[in-house]
């Protein structure tokens, strides 16, 4: 009878734990498609280029509405795609963004509990903006981009994000 209850047992155990992760967070894996960088960051549509199904993958729940077009924080020459997940029941938002930026806006954040990112990019680092746990990365001399989720972070998950569209920036 022991010997029942501890299998049971182990079998809910095993299953919860994979409910869990079938929830949880899993890596993006849609190629983001081929972004050209200009002089006019304004004309590149991120929301266009990023797959839905990769954002949806990093966050764990599937968007309530269509990716939004916007630029960074009122900051001219940058432009962005936000991504809305709604709340669980909680109360906690699911919400990402990727916005790419000139140079400077990088070189300017306030830093805030900032840590340097190896490996992606020229340079990058995670730092705490006013809305969420921003990923920022340095494509080169001219042009940077930003990956945020909030307000649950996913930072393995802006990092895959970010891998991903290094690699289609042409």
């Amino acid at each position: 009878m022991n010997k029942v209850v501890t299998i049971a047992g182990s079998v809910l155990i095993l299953s919860s734990l994979a409910c869990g992760s079938v929830r949880g967070i899993s890596q993006p894996q849609a190629a983001v498609a081929p972004i050209t960088i200009s002089g006019d960051l304004a004309k590149i549509d991120v929301c266009q280029a990023v797959p839905q199904e990769d954002i949806e993958a990093v966050m764990g729940r599937k968007l309530i509405s269509a990716p939004q077009v916007f630029e960074y924080t009122d900051t001219a020459d940058t432009r962005g795609c936000s991504y809305n997940a709604g709340k669980d029941s909680d109360g906690n938002a699911y919400f990402g963004y990727i916005v790419l930026t000139p140079i400077a806006v990088y070189d300017s954040q306030p830093l805030y509990e900032s840590v340097e990112v190896k490996g992606i990019g020229e340079s990058a680092y995670f730092n705490n903006g006013a809305d969420a746990r921003q990923l920022w990365v340095k494509v080169n001399e001219q042009v940077a981009f930003v990956v945020a989720f909030g307000d649950q972070p996913k930072e393995e998950g802006a990092k895959a994000m970010a891998r991903l569209i290094i690699a289609a920036i042409e």
